[in-house]
């Protein structure tokens, strides 16, 4: 009888110990197979948080700011804002340079504002990358990473999408495209609650 109790432990840990085996391969293959950029921003539905960035460009938009050396989410109270963060070193963050261009020419007179936030990067490299790549919208240097981390920024290009009224409307991960943008506009439009 002992014997037969011994196997029977035996294959009772065998079978806990391939269970768990199992399980875990499970979660780790689930997790591989997650798209990181689909999952949702906690910020996305909720009044986007007040930063202040050191001036890069742009102070022409904000005349009220313009003396200063930082604007603030403030200074774009009842605008639309596409707040995008990039850095001068992102290769993802050259491919959608145009493209937020191309959309701030064609609505930065429909109340839109773009917002270019550099993080972790220098103001002589993020003048010479917008100076390259034609960028005349607003753009800041996030001097401290405290804009980045409220935002809860885990890579660049990432861009938010605030309403007239401060909410953050949709958050998009990589480089966005005029196109992409566009179709967005609906959601603009949006009220809070």
């Amino acid at each position: 009888m002992t014997a037969n109790k011994s196997r029977s432990k035996h294959i009772l840990i065998t079978g806990i110990l391939v269970s768990l085996f199992v399980i875990i391969v499970g979660v780790l293959y689930i997790g591989l197979k997650l798209d990181q950029s689909k999952i949702p921003s906690s910020i996305v539905g909720k009044v986007a948080y007040p930063f202040s960035a050191t001036w890069i460009q742009g102070q022409e938009f904000l005349p009220a700011a313009k003396e200063r050396r930082s604007f603030r989410l403030q200074d774009f109270r009842g605008k639309k804002v596409v707040l995008n963060f990039w850095a001068s070193w992102c290769v993802s963050c050259r491919q959608e340079a145009h493209e937020l261009e191309a959309f701030w020419r064609k609505h930065q007179r429909d109340d839109t504002l773009v917002v270019g936030i550099a993080i972790q990067d220098t103001q002589e490299e993020a003048k010479k990358f917008a100076k390259h790549f034609g960028k005349t919208y607003i753009l800041g240097l996030d001097d401290t990473g405290q804009i980045s981390i409220d935002y809860g920024v885990t890579g660049v290009p990432e861009t938010f999408i605030i309403n007239e009224n401060g909410v953050v409307i949709h958050k998009e991960v990589g480089p966005v495209t005029k196109k992409m943008l566009i179709e967005l506009l609906p959601k603009f439009n949006r009220k809070k609650g």
